[in-house]
């Protein structure tokens, strides 16, 4: 999104939602009284995903009421391949790190909490795994998320154009399936599933697009426009 039309209060939102979950997750810190899960059911996680899922419609719903679906799609994959080959990139790291960790200190409990004792075990079945986004170690869980959900971003926001509630209604009742079934996406090594199941976070991140959707986009003059029809 260039510059001048960037709304920078979904950026700090976001920003803190980040810093929210970074703060959730350091073992008795006094911080975490004062973050989201302290109060709510939920926590920032849900808080970003849905304003991921409403910036990702700001954003790519511009490309396509003005540029069309191919290109819109592109941009949305092009994404999507950035997120992918960012993520490898940390898991290369995070495993190296870790393993220099456990063989420095000689502490193998150490490998066992960050889940990197099943790479060890075995690398080359752990190394395809994690290209197929199936092997999620610890703290490297959320990426994979938001990059299946972009990959299907063009079928969602097509949908949503042309009928928002063939889109919604459907998203809703999978996370209702996924509650009441406990369904769930498997995961490496066997018997582990993702820990942020798609099929149940998707209905966050698609409520989100919805709303941004709708809302239109203001070009740099100010003038709000929405969305032409994709009909």
């Amino acid at each position: 999104m260039p510059a001048a039309s960037r709304d920078l209060r979904l950026d700090f939102f976001r920003g803190l939602a980040l810093i929210f979950i970074f703060i959730d997750h350091i073992p008795e810190n006094i911080l975490s009284y004062f973050t989201i899960q302290a109060v709510q059911f939920f926590d920032a996680a849900e808080v970003f995903i849905f304003i991921s899922g409403y910036t990702a419609a700001l954003v790519y719903g511009r490309t396509l009421a003005l540029q069309g679906p191919l290109y819109a799609t592109a941009r949305i994959l092009s994404r999507a391949w950035q997120l992918y080959v960012a993520h490898i990139f940390l898991f290369v790291i995070f495993i190296a790190e870790v393993s220099y960790t456990v063989t420095t200190f000689n502490n193998p409990m150490y490998n066992e909490e960050m889940r990197v004792g099943d790479f060890l075990d075995e690398p080359h079945v752990a190394i395809v795994k994690a290209l197929l986004l199936e092997f999620q170690p610890t703290f490297l869980d959320i990426l994979p998320l938001y990059i299946l959900l972009l990959v299907t971003f063009p079928v969602i926001l097509f949908g949503l154009r042309l009928q928002p509630l063939m889109v919604l209604i459907p998203s809703f009742l999978l996370y209702l399936l996924v509650q009441v079934t406990n369904l769930s996406v498997p995961a490496y090594p066997e018997s582990h599933v993702w820990y942020f199941n798609p099929l149940a976070w998707q209905f966050v991140f698609i409520v989100g697009a919805g709303l941004g959707l709708g809302g239109g986009w203001r070009a740099p003059g100010g003038r709000a426009w929405n969305m032409p029809s994709c009909r």
